[in-house]
C-alpha cells in the first residue's frame, strides 16, 4: 500500500508537468514510472526548443545564427558531434556544402566542398525521402571506397551519421548532416527530431535563397529606374527647348488656343521632369550614391532668396508666406541645394493641401547644438494613422490636395535620407481641420 501511494503520488507529479520523481532502480513499476516521466520531460524540451528556433527563423536571422544556435540548444538532449548543411544548385545537379559546425579541432569537409549528385547515394535519399542512417562510417567507406566526403568526415573522428533531405516549396533543396564520434549513435528512434530538426535549418536556408534573389531583383529595379529616367530626360529636355524658343518669342505669334496648349505642355513637361528626378534621387537612395556635397551657407539667406524668386507659386492660391528667423542664426555646413530641395518640398506641400487665402509659416529657431527648420499650414490636416506613413515610399497623405495637384508619394522619402545624411532627423505633426507642421533639424557644427 506504502508503493501505491508513491505511485499515485509520482504520476500526479507528471499530470502537473512536475517531473522530479525518484524511485528505487529495484521497483520496477516505479522505475518504469521514472522512464515515462523522463520520456515526456525530454519531449517536452525538445519540443521547447524547436518552438525556439522556430522564433528565430521568423525574426530572419541568418543560417550561421540559426545553425549555431540549434547546435548548442539541442547538444545536450540528442547526440551529434558535427552538422553540417548542403544545398542543391538551381539545376538540382551539384551539391554544395552551405554551413557547418564540428566539435573536430580540425575540419575536413569546409563551406567550399561540392560534389555531384547525379548517380551519388544522396539522390536515392531524395528520391525515397528517407533519413539515412550509417553506424559504422568505416565499414561504409571500406565497402564505398570511392566515397570522398565519407572519407573527410573520417579523418574529422566521425564514426557513425544520420542524413536527412530537406524540401521547400515541395522540392528538393539539400541535406542535413549529423554526425557523432561514436559508432551505433543514431538509432530509428532518433530519427523523428533530427527531421524536425532538418526542416527548419531547410526553411533558413531556402528563406536566405530568397532575400538574396529579392535583393538581385531590387538591385535589378535601380538600374532599371536609372536607365530609364537618364534616357526620358532627353526627349523632355528637348520639348521644354522648344517651349522656351516659344516663350522667347522665336516661333512667332501665336493666338489664344495654341498658347493654352502649349502652357499645358509645359505644366506637363515640368511634372514629367520632377517624376524623373524623384525617380533618380529614389535610385540613387536605394543604391546609397546618393552625392552630398557641404559647404558653408548662409541658411537664412537661402531661404529669403528662395521665397523671393518662387512668389508665383503662392500667388496662384493667394497663400501668404509669414517668415519667423531668429536673429542670431549661423552658417552651417550643408549641401545647399540639397537642403533647398526640401524645403521647397515642404513648402510645395504646404500650399498643395491648404485652401487659398490661408497663411503658411516657415520658422528657422536656434537650439544649442541643431537648427529647427518648420512649415506649420493652415490646411485639411492629416489623419492620424497616416502620419507614420509619410516619409516611406510612395507614402501620401490620404487627402486630396485642395488644387487637385497631383503627387509621387516620392518627395518626403526623398527629403527624409538628405536630412539623415546631414544628421539630422524630420518630423510630422497635424490635426484634422486645423492644419499641418512638417519639421526638419540640422547640426549647427
Amino acid at each position: 500500500m506504502e508503493n501505491f501511494d508513491q505511485y499515485i503520488d509520482a504520476l500526479t507529479k507528471i499530470k502537473n508537468s512536475d517531473y522530479n520523481i525518484h524511485f528505487n532502480p529495484e521497483d520496477p513499476l516505479g522505475a518504469l514510472i521514472q522512464q515515462i516521466s523522463s520520456g515526456i520531460k525530454e519531449k517536452l524540451e525538445q519540443s521547447n526548443r524547436l518552438f525556439k528556433l522556430t522564433e528565430k527563423i521568423n525574426g530572419g536571422i541568418n543560417l550561421d545564427d540559426i545553425g549555431n544556435h540549434m547546435f548548442e540548444s539541442f547538444k545536450s538532449l540528442i547526440p551529434f558531434d558535427r552538422i553540417g548543411v548542403a544545398c542543391l544548385d538551381k539545376n538540382e545537379t551539384i551539391v554544395k556544402a552551405c554551413w557547418f559546425r564540428s566539435d573536430s579541432t580540425e575540419s575536413r569537409m569546409t563551406r567550399d566542398y561540392w560534389a555531384p549528385l547525379q548517380g551519388s547515394s544522396l539522390e536515392k535519399i531524395l528520391q525515397t525521402g528517407e533519413p539515412r542512417i550509417l553506424n559504422d562510417l568505416e565499414e561504409y567507406l571500406h565497402l564505398h571506397p570511392h566515397s570522398h566526403s565519407t572519407k573527410l568526415i573520417l579523418e574529422e573522428g566521425m564514426k557513425s551519421s544520420l542524413t536527412c533531405p530537406t524540401y521547400a516549396l515541395g522540392k528538393p533543396q539539400g541535406f542535413v548532416f549529423f554526425s557523432s564520434r561514436k559508432k551505433n549513435t543514431y538509432q530509428n528512434a532518433h530519427v523523428g527530431i533530427f527531421v524536425q530538426i532538418s526542416n527548419h535549418l531547410g526553411m533558413i536556408v531556402e528563406k536566405s535563397r530568397i532575400m538574396q534573389r529579392l535583393q538581385e531583383l531590387d538591385e535589378l529595379k535601380n538600374q532599371f529606374l536609372g536607365i530609364a529616367a537618364h534616357d526620358l530626360r532627353s526627349p523632355v529636355n528637348l520639348i521644354k527647348y522648344h517651349i522656351n524658343l516659344w516663350k522667347e518669342g522665336f516661333l512667332g505669334e501665336f493666338n489664344s488656343a495654341q498658347v493654352n496648349t502649349m502652357e499645358i505642355i509645359e505644366r506637363n513637361c515640368d511634372r514629367m521632369r520632377k517624376l524623373i528626378d524623384d525617380l533618380l534621387d529614389v535610385s540613387a537612395i536605394e543604391s546609397g550614391e546618393m552625392p552630398i556635397k557641404k559647404q558653408p551657407t548662409d541658411l537664412v539667406k537661402l531661404v529669403t532668396d528662395y521665397f523671393e524668386n518662387t512668389k508665383h507659386l503662392r500667388e496662384e492660391k493667394s497663400i501668404r508666406v509669414k517668415l519667423e528667423i531668429d536673429s542670431d542664426i549661423p552658417e552651417i555646413e550643408i549641401d545647399k541645394d540639397r537642403i533647398l530641395q526640401v524645403i521647397e518640398n515642404y513648402i510645395s506641400n504646404a500650399i498643395k493641401y491648404s485652401n487659398p487665402g490661408t497663411e503658411v509659416i516657415f520658422e528657422i529657431k536656434k537650439s544649442h547644438k541643431f537648427l529647427k527648420i518648420t512649415v506649420t499650414d493652415q490646411g485639411l490636416g492629416i489623419p492620424e494613422e497616416n502620419l507614420k506613413k509619410l516619409f516611406t515610399k510612395f507614402g501620401k497623405a490620404g487627402v486630396n490636395p485642395t488644387g487637385k495637384e497631383k503627387s509621387t508619394g516620392l518627395g518626403l522619402f526623398i527629403c527624409k535620407n538628405i536630412i539623415k545624411k546631414h544628421g539630422g532627423e524630420v518630423s510630422a505633426e497635424s490635426k484634422i481641420g486645423i492644419g499641418s507642421t512638417f519639421g526638419f533639424t540640422l547640426p549647427i557644427s
